[in-house]
């Protein structure tokens, strides 16, 4: 075949590109169509069809041969030390991808889920042009690094399909490239479909990304002998979901806390070998998520803020505990200390420095107007509905959940002032980014506590197990 033939070839492949319809899957996968996202030697997303990065081996008849050069400039091809790398979007579990165009001179990236434990065949299988190879590798591989780390040998397919069993290391995300197996197709696009499908312990389950739990007052992952997420962490991980617990001051002003947390982000990523996390936050524990995204920087690396109970617009309890509205102040300070079970000097300095960070005036003239939502991040919220014995003997009150005795007395003058809650935070106050229900629960039993007892209308494993399917089903 001549070079001029081949050139003609190369364009009407590469405009494939353009006018093909977009894969199936989650967003990233169908803005590649539009404009593949590319990283390495490319680090703009392009903003045509083309890649901008192929533009001359496409469309210049002289330059499109073996990667001799285009014959008017003297410049190469392709640059085989600086190939572009193409982000192509998530495959999610039992789909595959067909008809793909892979760029002159580029590489592809997929990503794709898998459960410790488990097992996924990949399969890779040429249509046309040059022979294809593909490596799996984590997805935070640098560049450089990613066909001498791959996880398993390489892929090769040339007349024939090719396939390879990936016994799967641990939970979460993974990374698939694609290139040109031989230099001298580099120049030219290729076509291929690429199929993954689990084989053996297909029942496992899993995010993209690793879940971070963040706790609330007084606890993190252990209080004595219980866990302040009860039994939570086992549960998902005996599922094959992967967790991490943060450890943060058991109480302290957000702007602390949240420092902490951005810390943990960072070696959670490094520990599970992840692009991003998950985080789950509870009571304060979702505010101090807030503003690790929004404060510190971290919405690159945040995939999905999922709060429980956590008080957005603050909770009118510390405000009249610190003197900040009408009210018995020292009857409602001691009370929350005590709650808490700050003792010595220090620890009540920090819990009023965290009550102060959690109250209405706080949240709402400054942490919010300071915080605004990262556009990268999903936000969703619960929370709990209690109510103490008088109201839940009302019917008409369609009360389900009876308020534990620790905070009866919390949940009356909140009632009283500002309407239905949790026993610590109000419904309203709870509601941030997408609100997706309340839950029969009081501020206690949302973490399992005590001990895992909670109302019998109330499964707080069952809760969290489904938070994580959900995180899985959305592709976070």
């Amino acid at each position: 075949m001549d070079r001029t033939h081949r050139a003609r070839i190369a364009l009407t492949l590469a405009l494939l590109v353009g006018c093909g319809d977009p894969p199936a899957g989650d967003s990233e996968a169908a803005a590649t169509t539009a404009g593949l996202t590319t990283t390495g030697s490319a680090t703009e997303p392009a903003t045509s069809s083309v890649p901008t990065t192929t533009d001359a081996a496409a469309t210049d008849e002289a330059g499109s041969g073996g990667g001799e050069g285009d014959d008017s400039t003297g410049a190469p091809a392709c640059d085989v030390d600086a190939v572009p790398v193409y982000d192509r979007g998530f495959i999610p579990r039992g789909e595959s991808r067909t008809d793909v165009v892979l760029p002159a001179c580029g590489e592809d990236r997929w990503y794709f889920a898998a459960a410790s434990e488990s097992t996924v065949e990949v399969t890779l299988r040429r249509r046309d042009g040059g022979p294809l190879t593909a490596a799996i590798a984590y997805p935070d591989e640098p560049l450089a690094d990613v066909w001498a780390a791959a996880l398993v040998d390489p892929l090769v397919s040339a007349e024939q399909p090719t396939s390879v069993i990936f016994p799967v290391p641990r939970s979460g995300e993974f990374a698939i490239h694609v290139r040109a197996d031989d230099v001298d197709f580099i120049d030219a696009p290729a076509g291929y479909d690429l199929e993954i499908r689990c084989v053996l312990g297909c029942e496992r389950e899993t995010t993209r990304f690793p879940v971070l739990l963040v706790h609330g007052w007084t606890g993190f992952e252990a209080i004595g002998p219980l866990t302040y997420f009860y039994n939570v962490v086992v549960t998902l991980e005996q599922l094959g979901y992967p967790v991490a617990v943060a450890v943060l001051d058991p109480y302290n002003h957000t702007s602390v806390r949240s420092g902490q947390l951005a810390v943990q982000i960072d070696e959670t990523l490094v520990e599970w070998r992840a692009r991003k996390v998950d985080l789950l936050g509870h009571s304060q524990g979702g505010i101090d998520s807030r503003a690790a995204v929004s404060s510190h920087g971290r919405g690159d690396v945040v995939s999905a803020v999922l709060t429980v109970a956590s008080p957005h617009r603050g909770t009118y309890l510390t405000d009249v505990a610190l003197g900040l509205a009408p009210g018995a102040a020292e009857q409602w300070v001691g009370a929350l200390l005590n709650f808490v079970g700050a003792v010595t000097a220090q620890q009540k300095s920090d819990a009023i420095a965290s009550f102060y960070s959690l109250s209405e005036e706080h949240m709402q003239d400054e942490f919010n107007p300071q915080n605004p939502d990262d556009p990268r991040v999903k936000y969703i919220s619960y929370t709990g509905r209690t109510c103490d014995g008088l109201a839940y003997l009302d019917p008409e009150n369609n009360c389900q959940d009876l308020c534990d005795p620790l905070i009866a007395w919390a949940y009356r003058m909140l009632k009283d002032t500002r309407g239905d809650n949790d026993g610590l935070v109000t419904l309203e106050s709870a509601k941030w980014g997408e609100y997706r229900g309340e839950m029969i629960a009081d501020h206690i039993d949302e973490v399992g506590q005590i001990a895992g007892v909670t109302d019998l209308k109330f499964d707080h494993l069952a809760f969290y197990r489904d938070r994580a399917r959900d995180l899985a089903a959305e592709q976070h």
